[in-house]
């Protein structure tokens, strides 16, 4: 592909999925800096990806496990988990998100339930509220569309188990 396409092509993907990606590498960073760096970096790999000829069939499913996999090694690498700015040290501003005013119990719900689930479960929970079909989910995991049916259904059997015991008077 030539450089001009390969360029259109990245900013009609950017325009159709950069929100909703952004959005995604914000849920798995909770932090703005690094989900923007996320989507950035991931943008920039499609558009090299393109350069490269290679064939992109499913580029939602593509750029989330892009954006999923920067997110991780970034996460793993040690100079991210121990660089914190001097002036955020002194702030104390790396407090527990569940302390601070204004938390509703919508985000306790989710906190609960990802404590509930196993990474994977999670992973297609998240993807599959994302919009996603099964076998999106699926290229996105690098697993098959009936496993990712089994890790919903097992997720949604944990949940439901886990509300009625909620629900139940002590």
């Amino acid at each position: 592909m030539d450089t001009q396409s390969a360029r259109e092509e990245t900013i009609r993907a950017y325009q159709s999925h950069a929100g909703v990606l952004l959005a995604y590498a914000h849920r798995l960073t909770r932090d703005d800096a690094l989900a923007q760096d996320a989507v950035q970096e991931t943008y920039l790999r499609l558009f090299l990806a393109l350069m490269q000829g290679e064939e992109i069939q499913h580029a939602r499913a593509w750029l989330h496990r892009v954006a999923h996999n920067y997110v991780c090694d970034a996460l793993r690498s040690a100079t991210v988990r121990t660089a914190v700015p001097l002036e955020d040290a002194a702030e104390d501003t790396l407090r527990d998100e569940r302390d601070m005013p204004g938390m509703n119990r919508a985000t306790d719900w989710i906190e609960a339930a990802k404590l509930a689930l196993a990474p994977r479960e999670w992973q297609c929970v998240q993807l599959r509220a994302e919009g996603f079909d099964y076998s999106e989910i699926a290229t996105e995991l690098e697993i098959r569309p009936g496993t990712v049916g089994s890790l919903l259904h097992r997720a949604a059997e944990k949940l439901r188990i886990r509300l009625q015991k909620k629900e139940r008077p002590a």
